[in-house]
């Protein structure tokens, strides 16, 4: 399997790489048999120039025949691609991340800076800072945030603690500015944003501590990561503000008012309940 040739999301051709596939299973909680008997029968399928994309699709469907609660955090790449086209779900989704942790949260926030009036993704706080969230959704994972990001986002951050500065601002707190993205930084992007004291947040990045680690160390995977869930009733979820799998575990009854099979609502509570038992 040295020799099989796989094209990456970008179309450049890589090694096939075994091992980054078992500890992808591993990590999504996949046992070393599950893991192993899942890589053997994808290897056994693939062929030379098979996309990234395929090779996923097959371990995603082998791991919701085996353990459904797995396949959920397996797909939790693909999940947040799927909270598109449009990046109002991923908003939603990150002030959801930010809430869980303690903040205050606000979505679509106008705020009046120095010059002019800004229209801010998120809005977090907590007793002495505000967080001012820029989220930056890419439908395509090859896709990265480069540094034009970090630097208008820093303008921003500048007109509006110019108000505190001056006194302007109804109270004392000041400003932060956040950037968060579904996929990934330019090195550019990083450098700025670490030269001028913005906070980043992209799948991997920073290193220890990125998106997917906050998603998976508290368990806040989005309703997207469901395989039971048709793509209409993903939307319609999104569009009522079920944004994230435990807001469905702990209210069920909200597929009573949408429109999902019973049979799909029974895979549902399957799948929720493996993840979170």
């Amino acid at each position: 399997m040295e020799q099989l040739l796989v094209k990456k999301y970008d179309g450049s051709l890589v090694p096939f790489d075994r091992s980054r596939l078992l500890n992808s299973l591993n990590r999504s909680g996949a046992t070393n048999q599950i893991a192993e008997l899942i890589t053997k029968a994808i290897e056994l399928e693939s062929y030379d120039g098979i996309t990234t994309k395929i090779i996923y699709r097959k371990a995603s469907k082998l791991l919701t025949k085996y353990a459904r609660g797995t396949g959920v955090k397996y797909r939790l790449k693909q999940a947040m691609m799927d909270l598109g086209p449009s990046g109002y779900p991923f908003e939603k989704f990150v002030a959801e991340l930010f809430k869980q942790r303690g903040f205050e949260v606000e979505v679509g926030v106008m705020m009046q800076g120095w010059s002019v009036m800004h229209e801010v993704d998120v809005v977090a706080q907590n007793p002495d800072k505000y967080y001012v969230i820029e989220c930056k959704f890419h439908n395509n994972q090859a896709t990265k945030s480069d540094v034009k990001t970090p630097m208008y986002i820093y303008s921003r951050v500048q007109d509006l603690h110019k108000v505190l500065k001056r006194g302007e601002a109804k109270d004392k707190k000041s400003y932060v500015g956040w950037i968060v993205t579904n996929t990934r930084f330019t090195s550019d992007a990083i450098k700025f944003g670490k030269d001028y004291g913005l906070a980043m947040l992209s799948w991997d990045y920073p290193e220890s501590g990125g998106l997917r680690d906050w998603i998976e160390l508290d368990g806040l995977h989005p309703i997207t990561s469901l395989a039971s869930l048709t793509k209409k009733n993903k939307k319609e979820l999104l569009k009522a503000g079920v944004v994230r799998c435990k807001q469905l575990f702990d209210n069920p009854e909200v597929m009573d008012q949408l429109t999902i099979q019973i049979r799909n609502k029974k895979a549902v509570l399957e799948e929720l309940k493996e993840l979170f038992a």
